[in-house]
């Protein structure tokens, strides 16, 4: 937010130079830099009381324990609005306090040279003179206000409640909007303002407007908050309102305001105000201990000093042995509890004086996180082989949702920013697929990323990998193996975060998620269940929606990771290398062509070989010599012993052995 310094420093009695201000504030936790003739603050969204010139400045008198200057306000008496006006509210929790004051004989003129320059300041545009006032005092003060027309108020009545069934209101910004269910400031017969986010132009002050109602009032920011959400509407109003405002001093801005327009315009007449406070303003009350300001700064400020910040932050105190009872200025809506009060504290005398040595701490046994530690092997992993991580919304649309997970319902946000963000993602896959075509329209053919990250799925959040490869019509390096099916490339990648990281358990089936297409994939299953699957994408999903849409559809991978928290901890052990060399061996077995690779291989494992160093699948042959039916699966053993050298006879037993069992389990043939 940007704040003109000259103006700052109308309320500063010895106000310091901008450079030395800007460090001050820093001090104090404002992250402040300078900006031409002013400071850009970024401001917290618990630090509304700093979101204005007046604000700052007092920020500055607290720091420097200087003066604050208050600007002059009207200091005559203001009659009860009668005349038949009514203000109330239909529920006191959205809108505690209205204050409504009218005055009669203005005029909606130029505004004056002064105010046109503190505006202009700010980049905020001159409207007229009256509309302007209101806007300076949102600046100057940080509550807003709202000046009405009064003579468009319907049966001179201002009520708060919720918009009605068929209710609209046409707002400043000229877009029109559904009232039904939001919080209204309504007339006697219609909505002629949001509460707290903006106007209606059915009661907007114009050139003709000789009889104004100025508002002032205090609304439930969660409220203020939902209704421009909703409406998508981002006023300087709403953005204070949904933070809070100082109900304290709501009399000083009315008396401000009515001396501005008195100074400019001396016939102008004040009718009378109407004060509806339904929950008087009690400011908060907090025991503030010395043993827990010590504890928690671990510094010791002597009494005196604690006790000049707090009243130089308009705090009331009452001593009490141990400490001090803290009476708290309603501009700080921010600080309800001790510790908030310890922090302002410590914000003013002096952040510099804690110390930087980090406290000892009593040690934790660091528990096993299975998912964290496999999420780290994979990014490795991943990494190594050349993919590139990802980081898409956890937000989707629909349409992508339904598409990958056509089962069950997502949960659906209740006010999205855009129909593509429309629910919390049940896969990662569809968010990868629209990077991956929208690199490919950007003529980038090749890319292969991955994603590690939440889903959510009936109110768990399970952590799942998706792997997204597209490739080109050319091949993009001479090393590439011609001809080759980009679905053994997903191959490898499962396999290889399997050997890494310890996926034994998991079995690979035919049978595959609907997102694949059948034939040219794998489903991964673990404990007979489908926790995902790789292979190329099916043809159903890539015309589902047009944000797909490939030419030549990519090889993907999705996996529920939540199995590794069944897993044994394995952090990985070194091996001794043998010196004695092994010896291979190659053996095909001829079996049903429906039979598995990796049914035959598990098998195999299963056999626990003395000496087997490495066993491989290197040949699958299908063909007449073979027969009908039957195809060739070829493995290459290896042996190795870490003591000796192996013989002949030993290893021909124990191939002996291999025979023997497959031809049971199988029916195979060996062939020759």
């Amino acid at each position: 937010m940007y704040i003109h310094y000259d103006w700052v420093k109308d309320y500063l009695k010895d106000a310091p130079s901008m450079e030395e201000a800007a460090r001050l504030l820093n001090l104090t936790g404002l992250e402040t830099e300078l900006e031409e003739e002013g400071l850009e603050i970024e401001h917290t969204v618990n630090r509304p009381d700093a979101m204005s010139h007046f604000g700052v400045a007092r920020e500055l008198a607290v720091k420097l324990n200087g003066e604050l200057v208050e600007p002059p306000v009207y200091t005559g008496e203001i009659p009860q609005l009668e005349d038949g006006w009514k203000i109330e509210t239909e529920d006191v929790e959205q809108c505690p306090r209205y204050i409504g004051v009218k005055v009669d004989n203005v005029k909606a003129e130029e505004t004056p040279s002064w105010l046109k320059a503190k505006l202009a300041s700010i980049d905020q545009t001159s409207h007229n003179f009256l509309v302007d006032l209101t806007n300076f005092l949102l600046w100057e003060f940080g509550h807003p206000s709202h000046a009405f027309d009064a003579t468009l108020l319907e049966d001179k009545h201002i009520i708060i409640r919720r918009g009605r069934a068929g209710e609209t209101l046409t707002t400043l910004d000229g877009q029109d909007h559904e009232a039904e269910g939001l919080l209204c400031i309504a007339d006697g017969k219609r909505p002629i303002a949001f509460a707290g986010v903006m106007g209606g132009q059915n009661t907007e002050v114009s050139e003709s407007t000789t009889e104004l109602l100025l508002e002032l009032a205090v609304f439930k920011p969660g409220t203020v908050r939902r209704t421009g959400s909703k409406e998508k509407i981002l006023s300087d109003a709403r953005h204070r309102f949904e933070r809070g405002v100082d109900r304290e001093r709501m009399d000083r801005v009315i008396r401000r305001f009515l001396y501005l327009l008195l100074e400019q315009q001396p016939e102008a007449r004040i009718m009378g105000i109407y004060d509806m406070d339904r929950a008087p303003f009690e400011r908060a009350s907090i025991r503030l201990r010395r043993s827990q300001l010590n504890r928690l700064l671990g510094i010791h400020l002597e009494d005196r000093e604690i006790e000049d910040l707090m009243t130089a932050m308009d705090c009331r105190f009452d001593r009490f042995d141990g400490g001090w009872q803290v009476s708290v200025p309603g501009y700080k809506v921010d600080v309800t509890r001790e510790a908030d009060m310890i922090e302002e504290i410590i914000r003013f005398a002096g952040l510099d004086l804690l110390e930087t040595d980090l406290p000892e701490m009593a040690g934790t046994d660091l528990e096993h996180d299975a998912v964290r530690e496999n999420t780290t092997g994979i990014r490795r992993t991943l990494q190594g082989m050349g993919l590139q991580e990802a980081y898409t919304y956890s937000f989707q649309a629909e349409i992508w949702d339904k598409a990958v997970s056509p089962e069950g319902e997502p949960t659906r946000l209740r006010n999205p920013m855009n129909k593509n963000q429309a629910v919390m993602r049940r896969c990662i896959l569809p968010g990868l697929l629209v990077s991956l075509r929208n690199n490919q329209k950007r003529g980038i053919a090749d890319v292969q990323l991955f994603e590690v990250g939440h889903t959510f799925r009936n109110g768990i959040e399970p952590h799942h990998l998706a792997v997204a490869l597209s490739s080109g019509k050319e091949k993009s390096s001479w090393w590439e193996v011609p001809g080759a099916h980009p679905f053994y490339q997903a191959k490898g990648i499962y396999e290889r975060l399997a050997s890494r990281l310890g996926w034994d358990a998991l079995e690979l089936r035919k049978d595959v998620p609907n997102w694949l297409t059948p034939g040219e994939a794998l489903g991964i299953y673990y404990k007979g269940n489908c926790i995902g699957g790789f292979g190329t994408l099916s043809q159903s999903v890539n015309k589902a929606c047009e944000d797909f849409q490939f030419e030549t559809l990519p090889v993907v991978l999705e996996i529920d990771l939540e199995f590794v928290n069944d897993l044994s901890p394995d952090h990985g052990q070194a091996e001794e290398l043998s010196v004695f060399p092994g010896m291979k061996i190659d053996m095909a077995f001829v079996v049903d062509d429906h039979l598995v690779y990796d049914e035959v291989n598990r098998h195999l494992l299963g056999l626990n070989l003395e000496n087997l160093e490495s066993l491989e699948l290197f040949d699958v042959y299908q063909g007449k010599s073979v027969g009908t039916g039957k195809k060739s699966l070829g493995f290459r053993f290896r042996f190795q012993a870490l003591e000796r050298t192996l013989t002949s006879e030993e290893v021909s037993a124990t191939m002996e052995r291999v025979t023997q069992s497959v031809k049971e389990t199988f029916g195979a043939v060996i062939r020759m």
